[in-house]
């Protein structure tokens, strides 16, 4: 009875996965995120260092695999604070709810897939009428301070099939897709369309060497529909290219569509030890961003390129015969882009480069005699950031060092009960184009809490979040509440 319940309930997520449009909805992290997202050094089936966890490559998907599992997910999210960027909303509130699963579908292949809808408000966003007002120097506005609401649903499917014993192959996809409707005039809609499709190999030795490869194209397009107002009055809205530069556009109605193309390749390296784990990554991706308006203006209005180089490591060593892990990370990153104005093609409009350098340590140990987990992370960024807008004469730099600071409990019973409790820190958050509020700190409380009963498993997480800055009164604050379900097989 158990077995047909349980085959039911796989078939239901089955068809949910092909009835709905889904969104990309990635990672089973909610105990380190209850831990302050200490994750360094700290032991977690859905942390560790692999291809699949460390490096999402769905080749090793099948050695992942464990049990079968179903879930259900809902939560909400909230921010609101005056501490933003200038076309940043006052106020965000997402409203979730999905399933995800896991099947292995014979002794050679496995598959995995989860589907979320969500609801996401943004309110008070001053003059912005784009999805994302900072993804590139370009942008539209209109002259009123109003709301956005999207509603759409988003995917995750992956696919991992056994060629040979050491050799494996993956296929993974991530989907979403939105509308959203500001409340004000100019009334625009913007429909979001993101694709990402993921091919990957992985080769195991016997000595515990892996060695992965993926490849990832990318499509990303935001349209943005203008209609004619119900008052019968004509749109006005401001088309910038850079802070300088904007013209004014008047219209009944129009199409404005902004596409991005890319690709991402990863050469992954790890060696999987009885005591000492390592893996790192190397990434190379390309993007680029290009915006017209409709059918009968195809005229191209923008371009913009970024080019990034990203190689990562994190490694662990658990001591023989002491409960205590010790981890060590580290990344560097160069990502520079530049931007041009297609009817002035020799002329550079906006350059970008970006540059990051990283590394951090980190512990976990685990109390016996108390049930206890405490764990631990540092981390110290170095950010080189050029924001150059030539077409406003404005020149922006920084070099940066952020540090980032975790720590997280946890007191679980016989692996039925737990409760955690985590705390973060981060000074001086940062963008690439140096517009979020100079010298901020950011902190982050989580709790939360999970129990085991027979085939089920509930997890929860509280959150709230604070960013500060001295000398000011101005803040933003955030509040979420996440809850699983998960059905064991």
């Amino acid at each position: 009875m158990r077995g047909r319940i349980m085959r039911g309930c796989l078939t239901v997520l089955a068809v949910a996965l092909f009835a709905l449009i889904f969104i990309p909805a990635r990672g089973n992290e909610l105990r380190l995120s209850t831990m302050g997202n200490c994750g360094i050094a700290l032991y977690d089936q859905d942390n560790q260092i692999n291809p699949f966890d460390y490096g999402y490559n769905p080749a090793y998907l099948l050695m992942d695999y464990q049990r079968e599992w179903i879930r259900f997910t809902a939560g909400v999210q909230e921010e609101s604070g005056d501490l933003k960027r200038k076309y940043d909303p006052y106020l965000t509130n997402n409203l979730f709810a999905g399933f995800s699963g896991i099947k292995r579908l014979g002794e050679r292949h496995v598959t995995s897939g989860s589907v979320t809808y969500k609801r996401y408000n943004a309110r008070e966003i001053y003059h912005s009428i784009e999805i994302d007002q900072y993804n590139d120097p370009f942008y539209l506005t209109d002259l009123t301070t109003g709301d956005f609401e999207y509603y759409g649903p988003s995917l995750l499917a992956s696919y991992s099939l056994m060629l040979r014993d050491n050799l494996h192959i993956g296929a993974g996809l991530e989907y979403d897709i939105s509308t959203g409707l500001k409340q004000e005039y100019t009334r625009p809609e913007i429909v979001h369309n993101y694709l990402k499709a993921t091919l990957g190999m992985v080769y195991q030795h016997s000595s515990g060497y892996m060695f992965g490869l993926t490849l990832s194209p990318i499509r990303n397009r935001n349209r943005t529909n203008f209609d004619k107002t119900d008052e019968g009055y004509d749109n006005i809205i401001n088309r910038y290219s850079g802070e300088g530069i904007y013209e004014v556009r008047s219209f009944s109605s129009k199409q404005i569509s902004e596409v991005e193309w890319g690709g991402e390749v990863t050469v992954q390296n790890f060696y999987l030890g009885k005591h000492l784990k390592l893996g790192s990554i190397l990434t190379y991706a390309l993007h680029q961003t290009e915006s017209r308006y409709d059918a009968f203006e195809r005229a191209l209005m923008s371009f913009w390129e970024t080019e990034r180089f990203d190689f990562r490591f994190l490694g662990r060593y658990t001591p023989e015969g002491l409960p205590l892990t010790l981890g060590l990370t580290g990344r560097v990153m160069s990502n520079d882009g530049w931007a041009k104005r297609p009817e002035y093609d020799d002329v550079l409009l906006y350059d970008n480069p970006y540059q990051m350098a990283s590394i951090g340590g980190g512990f976990s140990y685990l109390i016996r005699r108390l049930n206890l987990t405490a764990t631990a992370d540092y981390i110290m960024n170095s950010y080189q950031i050029e924001a150059n807008d030539y077409g406003a004469s404005l020149f922006r730099e920084a070099e940066v060092v952020q540090n980032i600071g975790r720590v997280g409990l946890e007191y679980s019973l016989y692996g039925l009960h737990s409760v955690r409790l985590g705390f973060e820190v981060i000074d001086y958050p940062i963008d690439r184009w140096l517009k979020l509020p100079a010298n901020m700190d950011s902190y982050r409380v989580t709790g939360g809490f999970g129990y085991q009963f027979g085939y089920w498993n509930i997890e929860m997480e509280l959150m709230y979040s604070d960013r500060t800055r001295d000398g000011i009164s101005d803040s933003r604050q955030g509040l979420s509440g996440i809850m699983w379900f998960t059905l064991f097989r």
